[in-house]
């Protein structure tokens, strides 16, 4: 009877150590991290209208990377032209992008494992940018 006792301990406590090393998928930064390829970018609120507008990306050169540095850098490259900035996770479906147009607060509109849609606002401006990624 001791020896069932036992191997049926050893099991449960087995079990329970498989079942509570789960990976983190659900949070925030673990669905955004990795490369996302730059489909589209539309812009509003500029006062020079040659600056608003809808723009088509697509190309292997066009990407936007958020590292699973210890930094939360976050790589963008449009046309081949790369800007590393960071990124701040600040609610589950908000984050910050510090990049070359200013501080990005951006909300989440979607997000699943191959599409990323969100919407950013350029900090002290009213121009907002909605990107559309996947993988």
């Amino acid at each position: 009877m001791k020896r069932q006792i036992t191997i049926l301990s050893l099991l449960m406590l087995f079990t329970s150590t498989i079942i509570s090393c789960k990976k983190d998928e659900t949070s925030l930064k673990a669905q955004m991290m990795g490369r996302w390829t730059l489909n589209r970018v539309v812009t509003t609120g500029y006062t020079d209208d040659k600056l608003n507008g809808d723009v088509n990306y697509g190309k292997t050169t066009d990407y936007i990377d958020y590292k699973s540095n210890n930094d939360d850098q976050v790589e963008i490259s449009l046309s081949g032209n790369r800007t590393i900035g960071e990124y701040s996770i600040i609610y589950s479906d908000q984050f910050t992008m510090s990049i070359n147009d200013g501080l990005n607060y951006c909300r989440i509109n979607s997000i699943s494992a191959n599409k990323l849609q969100f919407t950013a606002k350029i900090d002290k401006t009213n121009v907002t940018k909605v990107y559309y990624l996947t993988r």
